[in-house]
């Protein structure tokens, strides 16, 4: 009896086999649509194994990956290897793509209906400007993965309507509408946008409108820029005008976004149209599709036993299939010590030992992984919970204070008291640059922007807004590509607040003409640092002598979030030679 159990074991044995071969074979006759694409690394529950030969060239490799069905996370990265898309349109070319530009999908046969894209998302903000102007605050509105039944293109998907207002804070004079294919991650796709109308209730009870859909020069032509919005964004070909067939032709606004680490967009700047306490509403109808480009990665935990196809695909930015695909086996097995046919020879007691150490195991990393996790849920909770508060209670009421403060102001003017319109105008000053910080803080402390890639997007996008708002110019030295890896709240806190001291620096003080932020990684991946560096070409100071603008207190501040998150802050400077700021931090 026990040796046809045996025999029986042998033969499912050798079915399971010669059913893994057949699905090797079919995946091996693929591997010649599959170069440009490339699955970087696997790892299972946090650490890394080895992946079959040839997979990291673009090919499925000779044999599947493994993987054992105790496995509670496996993690793909994966990625393009050529140079990238540049369309004309947001419909496929004649040409065959090149990855690296490409969108980024995947799926995995077995679990998965349809392909899938990483998270990714646009913007539309309504922001406010002094007569400088110097950026006061704003409001936005993201446009995430795709708008409902989008069918591939902008002109025939069904379009979807948005809105978003704010009270206009203490000394604007302007407001801007900016449209982006950035917002979160490498976004890679297709943004139209019509029907874009601002609305400002005044204060006093009036009511103005304003049409800020495309104004052609030349009706003529789609080709040349129109006379009430610029292009935006750091690279602006990606940013077009297109026709849009109903309810009757017209022209709108569109975002190209062919490249994973740039982005486009389109600016609109008004001026003397509101009044610090009045409330302004942006609406607007919008179709979109964006993905992940570059390097992306997939996730799927729990796997039940069986074989399985990984699949990545290169697509157009608008979401149609290029072609290009790699795949690769993956094999979920039953380890031995699980497996109870194997056992069948074995004796009772050693067989209920094994198994029951095994469960006993599994259950213990199973209560430490739901307590950690649960732990981490409420930890983000409370910090969601501070940012919401924030910006509701202490930001709403800083803009209170900052309006009152303001009409206090011109209630004096009339009194020819220099002393007290100075204090007026200085507390309303305090309360701006207070909005400002809370604005900042907000971005902080909120959890998902724990990762390096938006660190790094949020800060040269702000430093990048503010020294060009004040008239300077700006250079950005940043690695093409920046990984997702966790970076803790407290250093990017910390960080993001030594460079916007630094950078205020340069822009109010410096009196310079140029501005230059570099950022520079040393193993990202391995908890290694970061290097921020920001210099100007301005008159340049001695450090050693006291000041009396402020500049030397901000200096120390600086120092002193440095020493919190164990970094080292050097500062160069001398009169008539500029000045250069450089942090460097630790990851981890």
């Amino acid at each position: 009896m026990a040796s046809g159990r045996i025999f029986k074991s042998m033969g499912a044995a050798m079915t399971r086999l010669f059913g893994l071969a057949a699905a090797v074979t079919l995946v091996l006759m693929t591997a010649a649509a599959q170069a440009g694409l490339s699955i970087n690394a696997v790892t299972v529950d946090g650490r890394a194994i080895s992946l079959p030969a040839g997979t990291r060239a673009g090919s499925a490799g000779s044999e599947p990956l493994r993987i054992p069905s105790a496995a509670g996370r496996v993690l793909f990265e994966f990625g393009g290897a050529a140079e990238p898309i540049s369309p004309e349109s947001d419909a496929p070319e004649a040409e065959p793509p090149r990855p690296a530009g490409a969108r980024l999908r995947y799926r995995l046969d077995g679990v998965d209906s349809a392909w899938r894209d990483g998270e990714a998302a646009g913007r539309i903000s309504l922001g406010f400007a002094d007569a400088e102007a110097g950026i006061i605050g704003s409001v936005q509105e993201e446009l995430l993965g795709e708008s409902a039944g989008w069918t591939g293109a902008v002109a025939g998907s069904p379009w979807v309507k948005g809105t978003t207002s704010g009270i206009v804070p203490p000394l604007t004079k302007q407001i801007f509408v900016n449209v982006l294919s950035y917002y979160v991650g490498a976004a890679v796709g297709v943004m139209g946008v019509d029907d874009v109308m601002l609305v400002v209730e005044h204060a006093n009870g009036g009511r103005d409108q304003y049409d800020l859909n495309v104004e052609l020069s030349d009706p003529a032509s789609l080709d040349g820029l129109p006379r009430n919005w610029t292009k935006s964004g750091t690279k602006l070909a990606m940013s077009q005008i297109r026709m849009r067939g109903s309810p009757a032709p017209h022209a709108i606004l569109t975002i190209v976004d062919d490249e994973p680490d740039r982005y486009g967009g389109w600016l609109h700047i008004a001026k003397d149209r509101v009044e610090p306490g009045d409330r302004v509403t942006l609406s607007w109808s919008a179709a979109w599709s964006l993905g992940v480009g570059g390097e992306a990665t997939a996730e799927y935990r729990d796997l039940k036993p069986g074989t399985y196809f990984f699949r990545i695909g290169a697509f157009y930015p608008n979401g149609e299939p290029t072609g290009i695909e790699t795949v690769l086996a993956v094999e979920v097995y039953v380890p031995w010590y699980l497996r109870r046919d194997m056992w069948a020879g074995a004796a009772a007691v050693g067989l209920a030992g094994v198994v029951t150490a095994g469960r006993a195991a599994n259950v213990r990393r199973i209560k430490r992984q739901l307590a950690e996790m649960e732990r981490e849920r409420q930890l983000e909770q409370e910090r969601a919970r501070i940012a919401r508060d924030l910006h509701d209670d202490v930001g709403a009421g800083l803009t209170e204070i900052a309006v009152q403060t303001d009409w206090l102001r011109r209630d004096v003017e009339h009194l020819h008291d220099a002393e007290i319109t100075g204090r007026a105008d200085r507390v309303c000053q305090s309360a701006v640059e207070l909005i400002r910080s809370v604005d900042a803080i907000v971005w902080a402390v909120n959890p998902k922007n724990d990762t390096l890639d938006r660190f790094v997007g949020y800060l040269t996008h702000s430093a990048d807004q503010f020294v060009r708002a004040a008239g300077l110019g700006i250079r950005l030295d940043v690695p093409d590509e920046v990984p997702a890896t966790p970076l803790p709240g407290r250093v990017r806190h910390n960080l993001l607040l030594i460079v916007r001291e630094a950078v205020n620096n340069a822009v109010k003080h410096a009196q310079a003409k140029l501005v230059w932020l570099g950022v520079r990684l040393d193993r990202p991946l391995a908890g290694g640092r970061v290097t921020i560096t920001v210099e100007d070409d301005g008159r340049g100071f001695d450090p050693n002598e006291p000041a009396d603008d402020g500049r030397h207190s901000g200096l120390d501040n600086m120092r002193r979030r440095a020493d919190d998150i164990g970094g080292t802050l050097t500062l160069t400077s001398r009169p008539g030679s500029g000045t250069r700021v450089e942090i460097t931090a630790p990851l981890a």
